[in-house]
């Protein structure tokens, strides 16, 4: 009988126990936190798979733990699983921390969450009277629910911190960001080969030679990510293909319109024009039109809510007659 092969997972964020590429970020937070300066609304931005979340649940844990048994030590950038906190937070039931993020295949980060939350503020707590809200893809946030959270961060009290964490591909509420201290996340090619290397190791995976054009344009987090599809896909030479994995991408979006999803397909076909710029330079005006053109049409597409069959036909059939 035929083996079935486990399909592998990145893991959530508030389950990655090891911390990496972040050693600088967590010991300047934790500076803060010791001399008392730590900013009550903070703003996390960076590029999407760049560990963000993976990084403030770490200082969420340290902060939670500092009085527990098996508390956060920053030596290793390790949480300790057998931790009261971690547990707590992982089951969602830790009386002093709140998430706030959109569900799976949610759009949008509603109002009722939001609602949510103000209710959280206003309770009391029975440990250490300190209060934590994460909030996670804030670019998810509508209308309604960005002006909802304003309400809350125009007065948070001395010991309620907010964490909110931002894909900088998206805008939020600058109305929003004035309120908060903003820390950008920021990579440098080595950092993220570094990065990428200890996740390959941690999943066990097995890297692609080809990989190197690809830290230019996107994080550890995403690549590994692209990895663990290429064993999922029928595409040989999952990475070299740049036209069929871009199309692949494009189907993705057919099939869900997320922001995520559109991400994914924006960055490949970054890779594309500039794959395609370098082997036929002799097209250079009309592929720098064409990819302006693409992404004023995507654009467009989610600003307006236009019809995305008739968008996404477009973009395919521009992809396929540049390939040519």
């Amino acid at each position: 009988m035929k083996k079935i092969e486990e399909k592998l997972e990145i893991q959530k964020p508030k389950n990655q126990l090891k911390l990496y590429g972040y050693e600088n970020y967590f010991n300047s937070f934790v500076d803060l936190i010791k001399k008392n300066k730590i900013p009550n609304t903070i703003l996390v931005t960076g590029p999407k798979g760049s560990g963000k979340s993976t990084f403030i649940y770490h200082i969420v844990n340290y902060f939670l733990s500092l009085k527990e048994e098996k508390k956060y030590t920053g030596t290793d950038f390790t949480i300790n699983k057998d931790n009261t906190s971690y547990k707590l937070v992982n089951q969602n039931i830790h009386p002093n921390f709140f998430h706030v993020k959109n569900d799976d295949f949610e759009k949008e980060i509603k109002i009722e969450k939001v609602r949510d939350l103000i209710s959280f503020l206003s309770k009391t707590t029975y440990r250490d009277d300190i209060k934590i809200v994460m909030i996670d893809n804030a670019e998810y946030l509508n209308l309604n629910s960005s002006n909802a959270l304003l309400k809350a961060l125009e007065e948070p009290t001395i010991n309620t911190f907010f964490f909110i964490i931002h894909d900088s591909s998206f805008k939020i509420l600058e109305t929003i960001k004035s309120r908060c201290v903003e820390f950008k996340i920021l990579f440098n090619k080595d950092e993220k080969i570094k990065i990428f290397n200890s996740l390959v190791n941690f999943y066990n995976l097995n890297s692609l030679s080809n990989l190197n054009e690809y830290f230019s344009f996107d994080t550890p987090g995403n690549l590994v990510k692209y990895l663990l599809l290429s064993k999922d896909t029928e595409i040989p030479n999952f990475l070299d293909d740049k036209l069929n994995i871009t199309l692949y991408f494009l189907d993705e979006l057919k099939k869900n319109k997320t922001k995520e999803n559109l991400t994914n397909l924006i960055f490949f076909i970054q890779v594309f024009y500039n794959n395609l710029l370098l082997s036929k330079n002799n097209n250079i005006n009309s592929f720098f039109y064409n990819y302006s053109k693409i992404l004023i049409l995507l654009n467009n597409m989610f600003k307006y809510n236009l019809d995305e069959k008739s968008v996404l036909i477009s973009v395919e059939n521009v992809l396929k007659e540049d390939a040519k």
